[in-house]
C-alpha cells in the first residue's frame, strides 16, 4: 500500500469523525442528522448529473440501504443525546466488526482464525474497559449504550447491502453518490412528521452551515474509502479506517470539551487494535 493511499484513508477517517462531532455538537441531535443528510444530498446534486446511472440491478440495494440508514441516523441521534461522543462513537464503530465476526462464525458457520479470535478478545476488552470506566465515573447511560450497540448492527447491515449493491451497479462512484442523495429522504420525512416543518426550518436557519459541512465531509469520506478499496486490499483499507475512533476521541476532547480519562484512552486504542486485527483475520 502506497503512502498516498494511506494518507487518503486516514483523511477519510478524520472526515468521518468530523461529521460525527458536528452532530454531537448540535443542540438537537435529531435535526442535526437530517441537516447532515441535506448537506450531502445538495452536494451530490452537483455530481450526479455528470455521472451515469447505476445499473438497474443495484436499485433495490439503493432503496434498501436508504431505509437502513433511517435507523442509522435515528439510533445515532438517540445515542449522542445521552452520552459523550468519545463513548458512543467508539462503541458504534468498534462493535460493528465484532458483531460481523460473531455473525459469520455463529450464524453463517464460517471459521475464525486464532488471530481473528485474538482481535475479538482485544476489542471486547476495550469495550468492557470503557463501560466500566463510565460506571466508575457515574455517567454510564444504558439508553445511549443500547442505541450505540444497536447502531453497530445497523452499520453491519448497510455494509453488507452496499457491498452487494456496488458490485452489481457497474458504476461504483455513481452508486456512492446516489446513496448520499437518497439518504436524505427517509430521515427528513420522519423528522418533519415528528417535529413539524416550522421547527425544522427554524433550526435549519441557524445550523445550515454545519449541516452542509457535515454532509460534504460524510460524502467525501465514503467516496475516498471506496476509491482506496480499488487501489489497495479491502481488509487493509477497512483496518486503517478504524483509526477514526482515535480521531473521534481527539475531536471530542478538543472541540466538545469532553473529559479524557486514562481508562478511556486505553479502551479506545484497544478497540482500534482489536478491530484492525479482526479486519486482517476475519
Amino acid at each position: 500500500m502506497s503512502l498516498s493511499v494511506i494518507a487518503i484513508i486516514l483523511g477519510s477517517a478524520v472526515l468521518h469523525a468530523v461529521w460525527n462531532a458536528i452532530i454531537k455538537g448540535g443542540a438537537d441531535k435529531l435535526f442535526e442528522t437530517s441537516l447532515k443528510t441535506l448537506g450531502g444530498a445538495l452536494f451530490m446534486l452537483c455530481c450526479i448529473p455528470f455521472l451515469p446511472l447505476p445499473a438497474p440491478a443495484s436499485w433495490p440495494f439503493l432503496a434498501g440501504t436508504a431505509l437502513i440508514h433511517l435507523f442509522y441516523y435515528l439510533f445515532m441521534a438517540y445515542a449522542y443525546k445521552n452520552a459523550d461522543m468519545s463513548y458512543v462513537y467508539t462503541l458504534m464503530r468498534g462493535s460493528s466488526p465484532l458483531f460481523t465476526a460473531l455473525f459469520t462464525v455463529f450464524i453463517m458457520g464460517h471459521s475464525l482464525s486464532p488471530g481473528g479470535w485474538a482481535g475479538v478478545g482485544i476489542l471486547s476488552a476495550g469495550i468492557l474497559v470503557m463501560a466500566l470506566d463510565s460506571l466508575k465515573r457515574g455517567d454510564f447511560n444504558l439508553t445511549a449504550t443500547f442505541f450505540a450497540l444497536a447502531n453497530s448492527l445497523v452499520i453491519m447491515g448497510y455494509t453488507v447491502m452496499d457491498g452487494s449493491g456496488v458490485r452489481v451497479s457497474g458504476e461504483p462512484l455513481s452508486y456512492v453518490c446516489w446513496i448520499s442523495f437518497l439518504n436524505f429522504f427517509p430521515i427528513t420525512t420522519f423528522v418533519l412528521a415528528r417535529r413539524g416543518a416550522k421547527a425544522y426550518w427554524m433550526y435549519l436557519k441557524t445550523r445550515w452551515k454545519y449541516g452542509f459541512t457535515g454532509g460534504v465531509c460524510s460524502a467525501v469520506a465514503y467516496g475516498l474509502a471506496v476509491w482506496c478499496m480499488s487501489r489497495a486490499p479491502i481488509p487493509q483499507v477497512a483496518a486503517l479506517r478504524e483509526t477514526s475512533v482515535v480521531f473521534g476521541m481527539l475531536l471530542a476532547v478538543i472541540f466538545l470539551k469532553e473529559k479524557l480519562t486514562p481508562a478511556r484512552v486505553v479502551s479506545v486504542f484497544a478497540v482500534l487494535a482489536g478491530a484492525m486485527v479482526m479486519r486482517f483475520f476475519v
